[in-house]
C-alpha cells in the first residue's frame, strides 16, 4: 500500500514538473516572440533621410541618380520620373544636365541592423496580389485556413522522414517559414521543429492572415546584389528590377517567388538556366490555379533575360549598391542623400583607379566636412565618414591621430606674415642645418629648384621645406612656438629643439585640425576685413588657384577656374594623404592611408594623387553649385 502511494505521488510530482516546465517553456517563448515583435515595430519607426537637391547649372551622373531615385519615394518608375522631369533633367550621354533646380524625394529608411543589408518595410497595399497569391499557392495553398500548422503537410513529411531515417522533409507552413527566419536557426532537430510550432501558434493567434504574410514578405531573405543583402519585398524589387513592388508585372512576380526557394541556388548571374526553370514552374503552377492573368507577352524572350542578366551583373561589379547602403545608414546633417551617394562613389573610384598601386595595403579614409560656424569639436552641422564601418566612427575622427605632413604649412607660413613677412619677399633654398640637442637636423625638399632664391608665395605653393625652415629660424623659433600653440596645444617645447613639427611631424585628428584651421580662417578673414593686408595677398589667395599649387597636374578644368582653398599633405613612405579645402562655408579634411600595421609599409602615393581626387570627384559631381572662396561678413 505504502508502495502504491508512493508510486502516485512521483507520478503527480512528475506531472507537475513536467507541467511546470512546459509552462516556464512556454512563457519565456511567448514573451521572445513579443520582443522580437517590438523590435521590428521600433526598426519601422526609424525617421527617413531628408530629400536631395541638383542644383541648376550642374552635372550628375545618370546611374548614380537613377540609383537613388529608385531608393526614394517615389511612386512611379524610375523612368517614367525622368519623363515628367525631364525639363529640369536634360539626358545627355553618360550624364543628366540640371536645367533648373529640383528636388529628389526622400530616401526610403533602412531597417535592416545587420551590416550591408538593406530592408524597407512596405504595407500589405502595397504588395501586389500576384505575389502573395502566388507565395501562398506555392509555398502553403492552404495557409488561410489552418492555424499555423498544416497537419495534412506534417504527416506527409513525417512518412518521408520515416521512410528515409533523418528528417528530409519539412511539412513548414508560410508561419512556420516566418518564424524560422525571426527566432531560430536551419538546423534540422526536432528539438528546433517543436519550438518552431509552438512560436507558429502563437503568431497565428496574434496577428491576422495579412499581417503575417506582410511581415513575412519584409523579413525573408532574397539574396544579394552588388555585397548588398536584400530583406524583404521591397528591398529585392529595388535590387533586381529597380521598381517597387506594386509595380512588378507576374513574371517579374514569379521570378522573385522563384528566387525564395533558394536565392544562392537559383542565384540570377551564376545560375541562370536553373532560374529560368524554377520561374517557368512557378508561373504556369500560378496559371493553373488562376491567381494570376495569363498574358503570353509578359513572358520573357531571351534576349529580355540576357539584358536582365547584364544589368544585374553590373549591378554586382559596381559599388552603388554598397554606397546606397551607407546612405542609409548615415544621418549627418550637412550633406543630402545625393551629396553622400556621390561622395562614396567617389572613394570606390579613386581606389579602383589606384587599386595596383595600392596593392594588399590595408587602406583607411577618413573624411570630415564641418560648416564654417562650428567653434565646438563636436559641431551638429558636420559630415564625417571612416571606410572601416566596423570600428568606431567618432573616436576615428575625432580621438585617433595621424601625423599631418605639410597640410599645416598655410597656418605656419601666416604667422610669417603676421611677424612682418610678404609673399614676395625671398629667402636661399640653400640646405641648412640646425644644430639641435639630439644631433644636427637637415631639412631636405622632394623637388628641386634651379634658383638660389624664390618667393615666399612660391614656397608655399610649391610646399617647399627648406625655405619655410630658413624663416621660422629667422624670425625666431621662440616667437613662432607662443602663436603655434593657440592652433596646436599638441606642439612639443621648446620648438626649437623640435623644428621638424613645422614640416608635419605632428599628430593630430582631422576633428582637431579641422578646429585649427577654422580657428585660421577666422583670424586671416578678420586681417583682411581690418585692412592688414589685402585677399590678393594672403596665404587664402595663393592657395586658391590649383593651377599654380601642388594638385596642378591631377586638378581637372573646373577645379582650376575656381577660388577654392586647398592644401595637399603627405608623409614618410606615403603612409599619410592629406587634402584639406574651404570654400567659404565649409571646410573639408579627407584623409587617405594606412591605419594599421606600418612596419616597413610604403604607399606610393601622395595627397594630390589620392586624397584630393576623392575630393574632387565629389566636389565636380554632386550636382551643387561650387562655392569660392573670398573673406567678408559671412564667410565665417
Amino acid at each position: 500500500m505504502l508502495k502504491k502511494k508512493i508510486f502516485f505521488n512521483s507520478l503527480k510530482y512528475g506531472a507537475v514538473c513536467v507541467a511546470s516546465l512546459v509552462t516556464g517553456f512556454l512563457i519565456v517563448t511567448f514573451q521572445e516572440v513579443s520582443l522580437k515583435m517590438d523590435e521590428i515595430k521600433l526598426r519601422k519607426a526609424q525617421s527617413t533621410l531628408g530629400e536631395s537637391r541638383l542644383e541648376e547649372g550642374t552635372i550628375v551622373n545618370k546611374k548614380n541618380l537613377e540609383s537613388l531615385l529608385a531608393f526614394s519615394k517615389i511612386d512611379q518608375t524610375v523612368e517614367a520620373w525622368l519623363t515628367d522631369n525631364s525639363d529640369a533633367l536634360v539626358g545627355q550621354r553618360n550624364n543628366y544636365l540640371v536645367n533648373t533646380e529640383i528636388k529628389i524625394p526622400e530616401l526610403l529608411s533602412n531597417h535592416c541592423s545587420r551590416y550591408r543589408c538593406y530592408q524597407s518595410s512596405v504595407d500589405f497595399e502595397k504588395i501586389p496580389s500576384s505575389l502573395w497569391k502566388g507565395l501562398i499557392g506555392i509555398e502553403d495553398y492552404r495557409f488561410l485556413d489552418h492555424e499555423g500548422i498544416d497537419y495534412i503537410s506534417i504527416l506527409r513529411a513525417i512518412i518521408a522522414d520515416l521512410k528515409a531515417m533523418k528528417l528530409v522533409q519539412g511539412g513548414s507552413t508560410l508561419t512556420q517559414q516566418l518564424v524560422k527566419n525571426l527566432f531560430l536557426t536551419n538546423e534540422k532537430k526536432f528539438s528546433r521543429k517543436l519550438k518552431e510550432i509552438v512560436y507558429a501558434v502563437y503568431i497565428e493567434g496574434k496577428l491576422k492572415k495579412d499581417e503575417i504574410i506582410t511581415l513575412y514578405f519584409n523579413e525573408v531573405f532574397w539574396g544579394t546584389i552588388g555585397g548588398v543583402y536584400l530583406k524583404g519585398i521591397n528591398a529585392a524589387a529595388i535590387g533586381y528590377f529597380d521598381k517597387k513592388p506594386k509595380q512588378l508585372d507576374d513574371y517579374e512576380s514569379a521570378i522573385l517567388i522563384g528566387l525564395l526557394k533558394g536565392p544562392y541556388f537559383y542565384h540570377p548571374t551564376k545560375h541562370t538556366e536553373r532560374l529560368k526553370q524554377r520561374t517557368k514552374v512557378v508561373y504556369n503552377r500560378l496559371k493553373s490555379l488562376n491567381l494570376i492573368t495569363s498574358k503570353e507577352s509578359e513572358i520573357w524572350s531571351e534576349q529580355q533575360w540576357s539584358e536582365w542578366i547584364e544589368k544585374l551583373k553590373e549591378k554586382d561589379n559596381s559599388s552603388r549598391m554598397k554606397s546606397i547602403y551607407l546612405v542609409t545608414k548615415n544621418t549627418d546633417k550637412l550633406f543630402d542623400s545625393f551629396d553622400k551617394l556621390i561622395f562614396y562613389e567617389s572613394i570606390a573610384k579613386v581606389k579602383q583607379v589606384l587599386k595596383e598601386r595600392i596593392g594588399d595595403l590595408d587602406v583607411a579614409v577618413k573624411f570630415l566636412a564641418i560648416d564654417s560656424k562650428c567653434t565646438e569639436r563636436y559641431c551638429p552641422n558636420t559630415f564625417y565618414h571612416y571606410s572601416k564601418v566596423e570600428r568606431d566612427r567618432n573616436k576615428a575622427i575625432f580621438e585617433e591621430k595621424h601625423q599631418v605632413g605639410s597640410v599645416l604649412k598655410p597656418i605656419i607660413y601666416e604667422q610669417f606674415l603676421n611677424f612682418g613677412k610678404t609673399l614676395n619677399d625671398k629667402v636661399s633654398i640653400k640646405p641648412i642645418t640646425l644644430k639641435l640637442v639630439s644631433g644636427d637636423w637637415i631639412p631636405k625638399d622632394a623637388s628641386k629648384v634651379y634658383e638660389d632664391f624664390i618667393t615666399l608665395r612660391y614656397a608655399i605653393q610649391k610646399s617647399k621645406n627648406i625655405p619655410l625652415v630658413r624663416t621660422a629660424n629667422e624670425i625666431g623659433f621662440e616667437k613662432l612656438e607662443l602663436v603655434l600653440k593657440d592652433y596646436f596645444p599638441e606642439l612639443l617645447v621648446p620648438l626649437s629643439e623640435y623644428p621638424a613639427q613645422l614640416l608635419g611631424a605632428i599628430e593630430l585628428s582631422l576633428g582637431d585640425l579641422s578646429l585649427a584651421y577654422l580657428k585660421y580662417f577666422r583670424k586671416t578673414c578678420n586681417n583682411i576685413q581690418n585692412g592688414l593686408y589685402k585677399y590678393e595677398d594672403s596665404i587664402l589667395f595663393e592657395l586658391s588657384s590649383a593651377s599654380e599649387t601642388t594638385i596642378s597636374r591631377v586638378a581637372n578644368k573646373t577645379i582650376k577656374q575656381i577660388m577654392m582653398f586647398g592644401k595637399t599633405g603627405t608623409t614618410n613612405s606615403g603612409l599619410d594623404n592629406w587634402y584639406v579645402a574651404f570654400d567659404g562655408k565649409t571646410f573639408y579634411a579627407t584623409w587617405f592611408g594606412v591605419d594599421s600595421d606600418r612596419k616597413d609599409k610604403k604607399l606610393r602615393l601622395s595627397g594630390a594623387s589620392s586624397a584630393f581626387r576623392i575630393f574632387q570627384n565629389f566636389l565636380q559631381y554632386r550636382g551643387k553649385q561650387i562655392y569660392e572662396l573670398y573673406c567678408s561678413e559671412n564667410t565665417i
